[in-house]
């Protein structure tokens, strides 16, 4: 895969005049203080510089921390100055509310919607660009972005400038009929930077180009364990915090917190929602995640640079599904399907208090407890494995073929990604997830090595429309539910199917 440059900075810039932001009559005073911040951030790029690092400290100077423009890692600002699109749109399309994450109409008083319309009016005041986002709310078959968008593109429309798509959905349509741009063709975008995932977007490539990309600007949907930490005190079992630092969480370890747990609790002496748990969770796409946390993965590149699928190859596989399905089927563990997800009579809700460890995605459902709740990432398959990993079941990114300004483009992704990762991720983590350093710090730190660990598996991306594939990126789900005992029956299954329609999209003769 092609390594990005960063893009161009401005080494010389005409001084300008400060833009005056209001008109006289009544004006909403949170906008006015809000585009404030943002000119803070952008006003030293109107001075002349005589080098890229004096314009970046320039920036950085003036922005100091009210505006959060700029990582606690000391990440320097984009190369990308002030720029000047004449109110060109930037049009987006998503499942995603607006306020939720990538677009924010107005200021709400709600921490996350004013960081994201923050972020908004930071870009959209740099570039002299206008933000617009068409929200898909009606979702039945996850295909609706790519039948809004197609034909616009098919008939080199410039309507839209990027799509936001769920992890699996409509992928394979994009990049088999030519309607994703390279993301290795926008120069703007540094994919060096640490709020772009490059070995994720260098991973999904194919045949050198980059279709599909994520980083800090994307909704990452990333499933963790939350504990109950009165339980493991009762317990006498300690929150494993140390050992997750020292590199030593793993699948034995988490087996072994939540054995020995059950409690007949209604004493009906059947195991039921009325009882307690090690632990009690919903088992679906967060189960599979299990499997790329042991860093194993459904398809990989073969020594040819395509993809392959990889899961027969792998050595730890068996070793992994029986370790699973044996704790499954402990006395201490309950789980139910995605099918029961609604019915009382089946699930166990975290928060009555009655089981040790749940799985669930990262975010605010546990806030309410009345109990103190601890965060942990998925655990290794061994200590040899080089680090934990979390993969990603939120949004990638797709930018359409259609797009005629690219450097635009490019400019306007590279600043949304950055602010997104300091505005808005500093809003998600302190207020909307309430992990604040002051009063939560190893759980503020569990969250930031979880995020700093996102990894994807290019079988979730390309299993739309594969059957065998999606049974495959299943397996841990489907496998453990069904109380399946051997894996090779479902391999023998599907992969040879999977691999062929697989191969479709690098244009391969099927030799099998």
């Amino acid at each position: 895969a092609s390594e990005i440059s960063p893009g161009p900075v401005n080494r010389k810039c005409k001084p300008q005049p400060l833009q005056v932001i209001w008109k006289r009559g009544m004006i909403d005073m949170k906008k006015i203080i809000c585009v404030l911040l943002s000119l803070l951030m952008i006003l030293p790029l109107a001075a002349c510089s005589n080098s890229d690092n004096d314009v970046n400290s320039a920036v950085a100077s003036a922005a100091g921390d009210a505006t959060a423009n700029e990582s606690s890692s000391g990440e320097p600002l984009p190369a990308v100055g002030k720029k000047d699109y004449q109110k060109s749109v930037f049009r987006m399309v998503g499942f995603n509310k607006p306020g939720s994450w990538y677009y924010a109409k107005e200021l709400e008083q709600n921490t996350l919607n004013d960081a994201v319309y923050e972020m908004n009016q930071v870009v959209e005041n740099q570039l002299n660009v206008q933000l617009e986002y068409d929200y898909i709310s009606d979702v039945s078959t996850g295909g609706e972005i790519f039948g809004k968008v197609s034909p616009y593109i098919m008939t080199g429309d410039d309507a839209y400038q990027l799509c936001i798509l769920h992890p699996y959905y409509s992928y394979n349509s994009f990049i088999t009929q030519n309607y994703a741009f390279d993301f290795y063709d926008l120069e703007s975008m540094d994919l060096s930077r640490s709020y772009w995932n490059k070995r994720v977007i260098d991973q999904l490539a194919i045949n050198g180009h980059a279709y599909i990309a994520l980083g800090a600007l994307c909704s990452y949907t990333l499933n963790i364990l939350y504990c109950n930490k009165g339980i493991l005190k009762d317990a006498k079992r300690d929150v494993p915090y140390d050992l997750v630092r020292n590199q030593k969480w793993t699948l034995d370890q988490f087996f072994a917190m939540t054995k020995d747990l059950y409690v007949d609790k209604n004493g009906n002496g059947t195991r039921d929602n009325g009882d307690c748990y090690g632990f009690a969770g919903l088992w679906d796409a967060n189960g599979s995640a299990f499997m790329q946390a042991s860093d194993i993965y459904v398809v990989q590149r073969n020594e040819e640079n395509v993809f392959e699928v990889a899961l027969e190859k792998n050595d730890r596989l068996v070793n992994f599904y029986d370790s699973l399905l044996a704790w499954s089927l402990d006395e201490s563990v309950y789980l139910w399907s995605f099918g029961d997800r609604n019915n009382e009579s089946v699930i166990l809700d975290f928060l009555n208090g009655r089981s040790a460890f749940t799985l669930a995605a990262l975010g605010t459902d546990f806030l309410e407890a009345t109990f103190d709740v601890g965060v942990l990432p998925l655990p290794k398959y061994s200590e040899a494995q080089e680090n934990y990993r979390h993969v990603n079941w939120g949004n990638n990114i797709v930018v359409p073929s259609s797009i005629r300004n690219t450097e635009m483009v490019g400019d306007v992704l590279e600043l949304m990604a950055y602010y997104t990762s300091t505005i808005v991720h500093n809003a998600y983590y302190d207020t909307v997830l309430q992990y604040k350093v002051s009063n939560s710090p190893d759980d503020r730190d569990m969250v930031m090595l979880i995020y700093n660990t996102v990894v994807y598996d290019p079988g979730i991306a390309f299993c739309d429309g594969n059957s065998n594939l999606w049974n495959l990126v299943y397996l841990p789900c489907f496998g453990i539910l069904n109380k399946t005992k051997k894996v090779a029956s479902t391999l023998r299954a599907n992969v040879k199917n999977a691999q062929r329609k697989l191969n479709e999209l690098f244009n391969i003769k099927d030799k099998t």
